[in-house]
C-alpha cells in the first residue's frame, strides 16, 4: 500500500443528529407533571422539530410518521396511547416459513410492542395508558419497532414473496447521482481488493482486516444504501468483527463480500439507492466527550507510530477510526468539517504526505481543537522534533 484510499464527500450534505436535548428535557417534567399530552408533543420535537406540523393533526392526537419502509401510526384515544405499523401481506406461497420467522421476533427482538396478524396482514401493535407514555419507554417502543420493521420487511419481501402494506415514500437518486455513486464505489471496491491483496502476500492480515471494514464504512459514508443492501453491508460488518474463527478467515469472507457487490449490477445497485425519512434516528448522535473516548488509544497508537515514522500504520488507522465514527453516528458539523478537510487533503496521497495531515487532525479533535487547519506544509516536522523532545524528556526523569 503505497498511497492512501480515495476519500469522496458524502451524497448527504450533512452528517448532523436533528436530536434536540432541550425539548427532551421538557418532555420528562411535562410527564412527571402529568401533562401526557405535553409530554409527548416534546418528545416529538426531541426527534425533530418537524414532525408535529409535518405529520400531526391539527389537535396533534393523530400522527403517521413514515421511518424508511413502513409508516408509524400514533394516535391519542380515550386517555389511551395506541401505535400501529403496516408491515406485510401473507403471500401465497411460503406463508408458514414467513410466520415462525415473525413468532421468533415476537419473542427475541420485541419486548413490548408485538406483530400481530389480522385478515392475511401482519402490523406492529402497542399501546398503553397515557400515565405510562414515560419517554424512555417510549423511545424504546419506536425503535423496536421502526428497527424491526425497516430491517425486516425487505428480507421477507425478498425471501419469501411477501408484499408491502405500506409503499414506502422514497426519493430515488438521479441518474446523475446513480452513475457518480456508482463509479466512485467500483473505484472503491478495486482500492479495497488490490490492497488486501498486497497485505495478505505479506501476511499482513490484520492491515487487510482494516481496509476491507474501512471499505464497508466508507460504502455506508458516501453512498447511504437502503433496502436490501444496507441489510447485506449491516451483516458484513457484523460478521467482519467475529473474533471466533480465525482471522485469515475472516478477512478471506469480507474479500468475498467486497467482490460480490463489486459484480453487483449498476441498475440493480439503483434499486437502494434513495432518500428516505427516519422516525427514529438509526445512528446515535455524536458528542465530543464521546469521539475522544473512542479514538484515544488509537491516538496513543498512531502517536507512537508516527514518531518512528510508521507512516503505513497512522493512514491506515486514522482512516478506519474516521469512516468507523460516520458508519455509528450522527456526526455533529464542527467535527465533520475538520475530518473532511483532512480527508479531502490525504486522499489518494503518498503514505508520507498524507500521515501528518491525518494525524494532525486527530490530534486536534483530541485538543477540542476544532478549526480547520490551513497549511500542513511544516506540520511533519514539527511533530516529530515535539515527539522526540517529549520523549527525550520522558526518559531522563
Amino acid at each position: 500500500m503505497k498511497q492512501t484510499l480515495t476519500f469522496n464527500l458524502s451524497t448527504i450534505s450533512s452528517t448532523a443528529s436533528k436530536i434536540n436535548t432541550d425539548a427532551w428535557d421538557k418532555s420528562l417534567d411535562a410527564f412527571e407533571n402529568r401533562e401526557y399530552h405535553k409530554s409527548f408533543k416534546e418528545f416529538l420535537n426531541y426527534l425533530n422539530h418537524e414532525f408535529l406540523k409535518k405529520y400531526g393533526n391539527s389537535a396533534a392526537t393523530e400522527f403517521n410518521i413514515p421511518h424508511g419502509s413502513i409508516v408509524v401510526n400514533i394516535k391519542f384515544e380515550n386517555e389511551q396511547l395506541k401505535i400501529t405499523a403496516p408491515f406485510l401481506s401473507l403471500p401465497e406461497k411460503n406463508a408458514m416459513p414467513l410466520l415462525r420467522q415473525v413468532a421468533g421476533l415476537n419473542f427475541n427482538n420485541l419486548n413490548l410492542a408485538q406483530i400481530v396478524l389480522h385478515d392475511g396482514k401482519l402490523n406492529f401493535e402497542y399501546s398503553c395508558p397515557v400515565e405510562l407514555i414515560n419517554p424512555w419507554k417510549i423511545y424504546y417502543i419506536f425503535d423496536e419497532i421502526c428497527f424491526t420493521g425497516d430491517k425486516y420487511d425487505d428480507e421477507f419481501v425478498t425471501k419469501f414473496g411477501a408484499e408491502r402494506i405500506y409503499e414506502p415514500k422514497v426519493t430515488p437518486y438521479d441518474a446523475k447521482t446513480v452513475d457518480e455513486v456508482y463509479s466512485v464505489l467500483q473505484l472503491s471496491l478495486k482500492e479495497c481488493l488490490d490492497n488486501v491483496k498486497f497485505f495478505e502476500t505479506d501476511r499482513k492480515y490484520g492491515y487487510a482486516w482494516n481496509v476491507i471494514a474501512t471499505t464497508f464504512y466508507k460504502i455506508s459514508y458516501y453512498a447511504h444504501p437502503q433496502g436490501q443492501l444496507l441489510n447485506d453491508l449491516s451483516k458484513a460488518v457484523y460478521e467482519h468483527d467475529r473474533e471466533d474463527i480465525p482471522l485469515p478467515e475472516v478477512v478471506a469472507r469480507g474479500k468475498e463480500f467486497i467482490q460480490k457487490l463489486a459484480a453487483i449490477p449498476k441498475d440493480k445497485f439503483a434499486e437502494d439507492l434513495y432518500y428516505v425519512e427516519a422516525f427514529i434516528p438509526p445512528k446515535r448522535r455524536s458528542s465530543l466527550e464521546n469521539i475522544q473516548q473512542n479514538f484515544e488509544k488509537t491516538y496513543e497508537n498512531i502517536s507512537a507510530a508516527f514518531q518512528n515514522e510508521d507512516y503505513l500504520y497512522v493512514c491506515v488507522m486514522v482512516t478506519y477510526k474516521f469512516y468507523e465514527m460516520y458508519y455509528y453516528n450522527n456526526l455533529q458539523d464542527d467535527v465533520n468539517g475538520l475530518v473532511v478537510d483532512a480527508m479531502q487533503r490525504a486522499s489518494a496521497q503518498r503514505l508520507d504526505v498524507a500521515a501528518p495531515i491525518l494525524y494532525k487532525a486527530m490530534e486536534k479533535i483530541m485538543n477540542g481543537d476544532l478549526a480547520v487547519v490551513s497549511d500542513f506544509s511544516d506540520y511533519a516536522a514539527q511533530i516529530s522534533e515535539g515527539l522526540k523532545r517529549m520523549m527525550s524528556s520522558f526518559f531522563k526523569k
